[in-house]
């Protein structure tokens, strides 16, 4: 420091000059270091800074569970939705092929609305996300490919695979191997996440031929046992159930003449005889007697043979009826198909072709 009476310069932790022991100044005191500004109180940072590129395990627990309870609630929904509405419009019970696709409608319903939206409903409610490892969201095939590898084998084998593919796998699991996927955290940073996803360790190509195989082991057994669950159910055994599909099969002819008739004329036949029906052709097909409803164009056939018993069923003395269903005049017109059923046979000797409510408005 500068002694003001001689100029002599003194260190600064002297208080007199060394020279001519003059009082020295003050020295001025450091400025004090400026303070950053307060944040308000409780601020937290946003949820992109904060949450991780990949959920832990018990977020994607939770997601899977969610998406578990839609898939089984919209399996159920759409097939009594199909079936209910089979029956309305055609008035016979619904086919078991029309119920089991419309619930694989509902099956599939997280790994479309994962390949075609914005993710499952699990997925949406714990902000997470299934990507490709560009990013991108996965395509039909890779979403559906992922979804069976996931859910089938976690609900036959509940806790106990997951435990075994987590040991194998890690936290990405066997499904997201198989298909190349990933479930990321929406809440992320952007980059972050493309980062994570470019470090992460990919699967082989021998890995990925293993596990395709074992995918497809599962997919053909789990086909087996669908079958055996659908097709091996046959209609309960009734003696009469052959005599009425030979009794439909042989009407035929007569119903082909009535669809000349109607094509011809315009008009439904009115008796056997404008159809060149004779009795004794009605005979050597099995029947008694045809009677026509020119107005709606109803043929009601009465089955020959003696009538039956609690011992001996029998189809004498009982009907078919056959209630025509024509076609559009922009299409040609004509009768389309032929609804079959009966009035007095029982439903449970008719197979599901001929359980149609034509009965009931029988000549």
């Amino acid at each position: 420091m500068q002694c003001p009476k001689c100029n002599w310069q003194n260190p600064a932790a002297h208080t007199h000059c060394f020279s001519c022991h003059a009082p020295l100044p003050a020295a001025a005191a450091p400025a004090a270091p400026r303070k950053a500004p307060k944040t308000r109180q409780g601020a937290k940072a946003t949820g992109s800074q904060r949450a991780a590129p990949f959920p832990g395990i018990w977020a994607r627990l939770a997601a899977s569970a969610v998406d578990a309870a839609t898939m089984i609630a919209a399996m159920f929904a759409f097939s009594s939705a199909a079936s209910l509405s089979y029956q309305a419009l055609l008035e016979q019970p619904a086919p078991a092929l029309l119920w089991l696709a419309a619930g694989l409608i509902g099956l599939l319903l997280p790994a479309l609305m994962d390949a075609w939206g914005s993710g499952s409903p699990g997925k949406r409610l714990f902000k997470q996300r299934v990507v490709t490892r560009n990013g991108a969201s996965p395509g039909l095939a890779r979403s559906i490919w992922r979804h069976l590898m996931k859910f089938p084998l976690n609900l036959v084998l509940p806790g106990l695979f997951h435990h075994i593919q987590q040991a194998i796998f890690g936290d990405r699991a066997m499904h997201n191997w198989a298909a190349g996927t990933y479930v990321v955290s929406t809440q992320a940073d952007p980059r972050a996440v493309q980062a994570a996803l470019g470090q992460a360790r990919s699967v082989t190509g021998a890995g990925k031929f293993l596990l395709f195989a074992a995918g497809a082991v599962v997919l053909v057994l789990g086909g087996f046992v669908l079958a055996a669950l659908t097709l091996g159910k046959h209609e309960p055994d009734s003696p009469l159930m052959a005599d009425v599909r030979r009794l439909d099969l042989v009407s035929d002819p007569v119903r082909m003449l009535a669809e000349n008739h109607y094509r011809s004329t315009g008009k439904f036949a009115a008796s056997p005889q404008d159809l060149g029906v004779t009795a004794e052709s009605l005979a050597s097909s099995g029947f008694s007697k045809l009677e026509l409803n020119p107005v709606n164009g109803v043929l009601r056939f009465t089955i020959a043979g003696p009538a039956g018993t609690d011992d001996a069923p029998s189809l004498g003395g009982k009907h078919l009826v056959y209630l025509p269903e024509l076609r559009a005049e922009r299409k040609g017109g004509g009768i389309r198909r032929w609804q079959c059923g009966s009035d007095d046979i029982a439903a449970a000797d008719r197979p599901y072709s001929c359980r149609h409510a034509a009965g009931a408005i029988a000549p």
